[in-house]
């Protein structure tokens, strides 16, 4: 059964990610409207968290208000950010242009459960074959201003062909980070148009995904939770929203284990946040339970 909600909440970046899984929207929909619509589905959709995403979701002018009426629908709220505008003012390298104004970690610390900061290297080079622009030591420092925000910090990696070998240094990197809770790594997913027009330079097999989960034995600090998730179990269990308000999951076969027709950059769209029958579309597609595989989770690897 469904149990998270993604929601794109922005459509602009401060990254330029050739592997993006995303399907961006045309314009930004107000927030309340995506909350309103989020408090009837999770009245109809039982869902358990929402990751709030982008784009990257700083880019929003009105992130903040999203986030504080996002607050009161009690589900557990994630907010995955490369956190650029947590130092200060940023540029948009990603379809736009100009820079964000600096955004208080303190306060988004407030609204949210989890930050999720992405680190897919241990050096520039390593890092920048996924995420364009990004830099080791910005991402460092995002780390200790949230930190210093008093947020619950996670870190994201997605494990492809240019840095599954890599892991186990960016567990180095992460034990100088005590205030790191979880460390979430994502076996690479050829969807999405960048992702699938990109994938011969980014896809891995499972067992290379896992063997990589494996090399982290005795290099994590006790103080971090480990959450290993591979491709097939992740398929069928995302809804995704993007920025302009349309629903929307991964063209994925039946059954639970990933195939090879699962890589594709096709969507199934299940309508708009301005259409009332939306909700009924979304419940009658999300009732069936579909059996989850291969998500591992540890207190210690």
């Amino acid at each position: 059964m469904l149990r998270s909600l993604i929601l794109s909440a922005s459509n602009r970046c401060f990254l330029s990610c050739p592997g993006c899984y995303n399907h961006f929207g045309q314009h930004v929909a107000a927030a309340g409207d995506v909350v309103s619509f989020v408090r009837l589905l999770h009245a109809r959709i039982p869902l358990r968290k929402l990751t709030v995403g982008g784009g990257d979701p700083l880019t929003r002018p009105d992130i903040i208000e999203l986030l504080a009426g996002l607050r009161h629908l009690g589900l557990r709220i994630h907010l995955d950010t490369v956190g650029s505008a947590f130092l200060g003012s940023a540029p948009i390298r990603f379809r736009g242009h100009g820079s964000v104004p600096q955004v208080d970690a303190s306060v988004v610390a407030r609204l949210v459960d989890l930050v999720g900061i992405p680190l897919d290297g241990s050096t520039d080079e390593v890092f920048r074959r996924f995420r364009r622009f990004a830099s080791v030591a910005e991402q460092e420092s995002v780390l200790d201003v949230l930190a210093d925000a008093g947020a619950t910090i996670c870190v994201n990696t997605v494990v492809h062909q240019g840095n599954h070998d890599d892991v186990p240094r960016i567990a180095a990197i992460l034990g100088t980070h005590p205030q790191v809770r979880e460390w979430q790594l994502f076996q690479f997913m050829p969807i999405g148009p960048l992702g699938y027009r990109n994938r011969h330079g980014y896809q891995i097999s499972e067992a290379v995904f896992d063997a990589a989960v494996r090399n982290l034995q005795g290099t994590v600090p006790a103080t971090v939770r480990i959450v290993a998730k591979s491709a097939s179990s992740r398929k069928h269990r995302y809804l995704l929203m993007d920025s302009a308000g349309m629903l929307w999951t991964p063209r994925q076969q039946g059954g639970g284990a990933w195939t090879i027709t699962d890589a594709n950059d096709d969507r199934a769209t299940c309508g708009t946040i301005e259409d009332p029958s939306t909700l009924d579309r979304l419940a009658a597609i999300f009732a069936p339970d579909v059996p989850r595989q291969r998500r591992r989770s540890y207190d210690r690897v």
